[in-house]
């Protein structure tokens, strides 16, 4: 773009080609500028526009409309180019270039910053000049007239800013000494906003310095009336303790941090007496201890106990680290004012502002301290090293509690902790501060339950948490227990009594609208997130932001040096970086975490940062799992030719020794796998996302052999949004694998209407995309399901077609357990006899293949069949084995069928305790490790046992709740309980 454009949108939206204004179009046409202006040099997605311009509810031809605007921006900015460079296409949205210097905004913030280091740097005439620039830029109520969502929001920001600009330029011009000028100005403002406390403080503080002293005592009375009247309270500390000072008379100063004022010094004292008049002087700096403090009894009375100790050698240093909104600053005020009666000599207070951009320097809080401990300004030393001696000269012996807020590092507050055991410092900081010598550290975590809801309680009133307390347990849960974000939708609950605490839960529930819910007045947790993903380096922002994609509870060092596309050293290397920064979590080592609420913030970061780069990485990090799915497959099933079938490939995954190590893999990824697959549905992201969804699909496909029966609850949403979304996407090879996938986990979780509806649609798909090997295994399913519900020629037909299938692929294994389940539809349909040879010969190809999975369950089958024709024996030492192969393998789910079966063969031969104690074994195993339907079976071995031990009693018991279960599941075997039931009447 060419350097002569300029841009407004303090006040009405306007545009400048040199001094020549241009026509910005109508105000819809100004609120997609003024977006791309406040998103300048970032991609903006079509969502995100759409959503900026109208909110939930977008015309139908909302997309259309968007194009024509940018179409005529385009004519208004490219100057006739032959292809864009300013108003450039970045992915399905746009990205506007534009120099920093071309936005009004840019310029007042950049003039604002530059007065903030000229008043840190004691150039506070420069710092007031400055400021008065940067105001003479705001012309109106910013964005004036432009519709929308977001221009609204960011109105709200913008005159935040203004408004903070206007008090800082009036402080600096009180420390000038110009109180007379400055009053007009403040009576304005004040008149304008009269709920905001600030500038009455300053006005009052005019006045006094004028002479104006009962004028000044008015206003606090009129502004208390106000406040009380209005919101029912008091007013704040900083205001009340202007009042105090103008009641006492001593000298009003600028703020806990002064401003170096260039006005005429006060006379000096006589020479040589640095620091005359400082005794008797008490500072009493805390901020508002919150009323409703809660939780954290334990570190309350630890620190407090260290605080109060009579003796000791070394002032206490005590710290709390923790991410932001946890809670760091409200455990240190309240600790701090349980104990302020323990140093009479007063309590110093100084935010460090470490999480922003401009950390307050050592010199300027250690030249406020000794202002605030009667030091007169022209006194003050000029060096910190001086300022620091001095200041811990001043506190020698004294018993003085200082409280560090927000500290970024050990450099920033060690000039700052006195050398006298009788003084006490108590720090907060973002990350903990190993590398200083402290009293105590306490890293903190999110609220407890109990305490979440203590805290919901303090704020809406008991009773009413008490009417709603489990819709409450779920919004603390929406909350991730984080301490500020409860206290937030707390006060939103407080300040709209009706609203049912279920509303709000609602609204949390949704993840893209979560962190947009979660603030109110000025609390908001995207800010505090915010202030620590500013700190970043562009390396750890870019980590912060695309480790996320993950969507998992936590990642190993491998997948998310897949998704940075770098090595594994390099991956750790930032993940502890990002550690140390408090912005993710580390519970052992080589596994990193994000609280919930963090991230969200960080995927909606990736999003909107630059959704071409978050794509490239999800994809990545999709494939990396995908290829190590894939090589862990095979020792599942070895020489299932289905593990050929998944992809494409397009990753080196990794690599596994054993079926144990493979298993460990997904039982330890397991949870990340799902929400990985189910973030291909949940993420806006540019690109392929049907290859995405297909690959979603195939990983859980591939790693289903080692999923048990319990994780139903689990995995089957996740495969129904990848169902749904492969309905929508309308390719019929991904909807028959989902299809399949569902089928799979409601068949292990004894769900058997469910996984016959879901095979049916399998086959139909797979037959249409000609996909083989889906229609095989989907084959197979259907015909479990036909076996379940005694449907036993329809199972055997399936069967048939399903083994061609796998004979044509070349799928042995394949073959082969589909001829085992052939084999226990035979037991079942009254013809075991017919099953021996075959689960024999299936066997052999188990043996031969390593199949441990496969030959557990063959020598399973082949005991049941030998059970079904008198060869109890035979059937023992049969089960006998199967439980040792399973027991080799892990497979705790078939151990647990095996050990069922084996109880009622022994039962059946008269080895009655023995069936007990198997029975029993049974029923523990599978509360751990197997489905519903697999416990009933388990129950009725139990009962059948007991019975035959004359406990009738306890056998009922078993056998009901197998009823209970089996009639629930909609099982023939329901039938067979209630007859076994009658006996025992």
């Amino acid at each position: 773009m060419a350097g002569a454009f300029r841009f407004e949108i303090l006040g009405a939206v306007r545009a400048y080609r040199g001094d020549v204004e241009l026509r910005v179009g109508p105000p819809q046409q100004q609120a997609l500028l003024s977006l791309l202006l406040l998103r300048r040099n970032q991609p903006v997605s079509m969502a995100q526009i759409v959503g900026a311009l109208w909110g939930d509810e977008p015309p139908a031809r909302a997309v259309t409309t968007v194009r024509t605007y940018v179409w005529r921006l385009r004519k208004l900015l490219e100057q006739g180019a032959a292809s864009p460079t300013a108003l450039e296409l970045a992915g399905d949205g746009y990205r506007l270039t534009v120099p920093d210097g071309a936005l009004d905004l840019c310029r007042a913030e950049g003039l604002a910053a530059a007065a903030a280091r000229a008043t840190s740097d004691g150039r506070t005439a420069e710092g007031a000049r400055l400021l008065a620039q940067a105001l003479e830029l705001w012309q109106a109520e910013p964005l004036a007239g432009v519709p929308g969502p977001f221009a609204e929001r960011q109105r709200v920001r913008l005159e935040e800013l203004r408004l903070t600009s206007c008090e800082e330029h009036f402080e600096l011009a009180l420390a000038l000494g110009r109180h007379r000028s400055a009053i007009p100005g403040l009576v304005e403002l004040t008149e304008a906003h009269p709920l905001r406390e600030r500038p009455y403080g300053l006005l009052m503080r005019a006045l006094h310095k004028a002479g104006r002293q009962a004028d000044a005592l008015a206003v606090f009375g009129r502004v208390r009336d106000l406040l009380i009247e209005e919101q029912g309270i008091e007013p704040g500390p900083e205001l009340t303790e202007v009042h105090r000072r103008i009641l006492v008379g001593d000298p009003v100063r600028a703020g806990t941090e002064p401003v170096p004022s260039v006005a005429a010094p006060e006379p000096s004292p006589e020479p040589g007496v640095v620091g005359a008049g400082t005794e008797g002087v008490v500072p009493a700096q805390l901020p508002y201890d919150a009323p409703d403090f809660v939780g954290r009894r334990d570190q309350v009375d630890v620190w407090h106990a260290l605080l109060t100790e009579p003796v000791r050698r070394t002032p206490v240093v005590l710290a709390a680290a923790g991410m932001g909104g946890v809670g760091k600053t409200c455990l240190a005020l309240y600790v701090a004012h349980r104990a302020r009666s323990h140093y009479p000599d007063g309590q110093l207070h100084a935010d460090l502002r470490g999480n922003g951009p401009d950390p307050a320097k050592p010199g300027f809080v250690l030249a406020g301290f000794l202002a605030a401990l009667g030091v007169p300004e022209d006194q003050v030393p000029d060096g910190v090293e001086d300022r620091g001696r001095l200041f811990r000269s001043l506190i020698d012996g004294r018993r003085l509690l200082i409280v560090l807020d927000n500290a970024r590092d050990a450099a920033q507050v060690r000039e700052l902790i006195p050398g006298s055991p009788s003084c006490a410092v108590v720090i907060t900081s973002r990350s903990p501060m190993f590398d200083l010598s402290l009293t105590s550290q306490l890293l903190l975590e999110p609220f407890r339950t109990d305490e979440a809801l203590e805290l919901i309680g303090a704020i809406i009133g008991r009773e009413r948490l008490a009417a709603q307390r489990e819709e409450a347990l779920r919004l603390v849960e929406a909350c991730g227990h984080l301490p500020l974000a409860v206290r937030i939708v707390a006060a939103r609950l407080s300040a709209r009594p009706s609203w049912p605490v279920a509303t709000l839960t609602a609204r949390l529930a949704d993840e893209q609208r979560r962190i947009a819910e979660l603030r109110i007045g000025t609390l908001a947790i995207d800010a505090v997130f915010e202030l620590g993903y500013q700190q970043l380096t562009e390396a750890q922002a870019r980590a912060f932001r695309l480790v996320s994609l993950a969507g998992g509870a936590d990642i190993g060092v491998p997948t998310a040096a897949a998704a940075l596309g770098v090595d594994e050293s390099t991956a750790e290397d930032l993940l502890e970086s990002l550690t140390d920064a408090a912005m993710v979590e580390s519970a052992k080592p080589g596994r990193y975490g994000f609280h919930d609420l963090v991230r969200v913030f960080a995927r909606q970061r990736a999003e909107s940062h630059d959704p071409a780069e978050a794509a490239e990485a999800f994809g990545s990090l999709l494939d990396f799992l995908l290829a190590t799915a894939a090589s862990a497959f095979p020792h599942a099933i070895p020489g299932d030719a289905v593990a050929n079938a998944f992809g494409p490939l397009r990753s080196v995954g990794l690599e596994f020794g054993d079926v144990h190590a493979a298993r460990a893999w997904v039982v330890t990824e397991i949870d990340g796998l799902m929400a990985a697959a189910l973030s291909t549905v949940a993420l806006r992201l540019p690109g392929a996302a049907g290859d995405r969804l297909a690959g979603a699909v195939d990983l859980l496909l591939a790693v289903s052999p080692f999923t048990p029966a319990v994780w139903y609850e689990r995995m089957a949403p996740v495969a129904l949004a990848l169902t749904e979304a492969a309905e929508l996407s309308g390719s019929t090879r991904t909807i028959g694998r989902s299809r399949m996938l569902c089928s799979g986990i409601a068949l292990r979780a004894g769900r058997i209407e469910e996984a016959g509806r879901h095979a049916e649609l399998s086959v139909a798909a797979a037959r249409a995309a000609d996909d083989v090997y889906t229609l095989r295994q989907a084959l197979n399913d259907l015909g479990l399901v036909a076996q379940f519900l005694r449907r036993f020629e329809e199972a055997a037909a399936c069967y048939d077609e399903a083994i061609a299938l796998a004979h044509n692929l070349g799928h042995r294994s394949g073959a082969a357990v589909t001829s085992v389940n052939a084999a226990l539809a035979r037991v079942r349909s009254g013809s075991p006899a017919e099953a021996v040879p075959a689960c024999e010969s299936a066997l052999l190809v188990m043996d031969e293949l390593e199949d441990q999975v496969g030959a557990a369950y063959a020598l399973y089958v082949l005991g049941l069949a030998l059970h079904g024709v008198g060869r109890f024996e035979e059937a023992v030492v049969r089960y006998g084995e199967a439980l040792a192969v399973c027991r080799a393998a892990g497979l705790r789910e078939r151990e647990a069928q095996v050990l069922y079966r084996l109880a009622e063969t022994l039962r059946r031969t008269g080895r009655v305790p023995e069936a007990v104690e198997h029975a029993a074994a049974a029923v523990e195993r599978c509360e751990e490790a197997c489905s519903e339907r697999d416990r009933a079976q388990a129950w009725v071995a139990m009962g059948r046992a007991l019975a035959d031990l004359g406990d009738t009693y306890r056998a009922r018991e078993q056998l009901e709740q197998a009823h209970g279960v089996f009639t629930r599941l909609g099982l023939p075997d329901a039938a067979d309980v209630s007859e076994l039931l009658a006996t025992l009447a």
